[in-house]
């Protein structure tokens, strides 16, 4: 029995156009970090600070130290951009509203970490669907509005 000629001409998918749910290890370095700010809240009741008492967390990937408030709200500002521009109500209060917790030394409540592992659902949901090239543009424009606000 012959086979069927292919009428498709074979196109290799480049980087950018690879959707993230093909490269699920981009997914788990951005969320990993952020989920392990929040099971330690869960579970020890506990934060890591600096010697300045800002919140921190270790990032596994490059065994760095970060402060908690400014990488939650620049996650946050990314989504917010992709909402604009998807028109995806992401209902992003939660994290906001954790990092500020975080940055203020306010008590988190277990309330407040549910409502964030929602949020974490929801944004993970997005991301699985962005491609590579969207996700860096996400991240490019977030610094830049960073930027701005820095000037302004």
């Amino acid at each position: 029995m012959a086979q069927k000629k292919r009428n498709k001409a074979y196109r290799p998918r480049t980087g950018d156009n690879i959707k993230l749910k093909m490269q699920p290890w981009k997914i788990k370095a951005v969320f990993d970090p952020l989920m392990a700010i929040v099971e330690q809240l869960e579970s020890e009741g506990t934060k890591d600070v600096a010697p300045d008492g800002t919140a921190i967390f270790k990032d596994h990937v490059d065994g760095c130290w970060y402060d908690s408030h400014v990488a939650l709200i620049g996650v946050c500002e990314a989504y917010e951009i992709h909402e604009l521009r998807s028109g995806t109500p992401l209902n992003l209060e939660p994290l906001r509203r954790l990092a500020n917790k975080l940055k203020y030394d306010m008590p988190v409540f277990e309330s407040d970490t549910a409502d964030v592992r929602a949020c974490f659902a929801r944004m993970r949901v997005v991301t699985l669907e962005m491609t590579a090239g969207y996700a860096r543009e996400l991240v490019r424009d977030t610094q830049i509005q960073e930027k701005l606000q820095e000037v302004a």
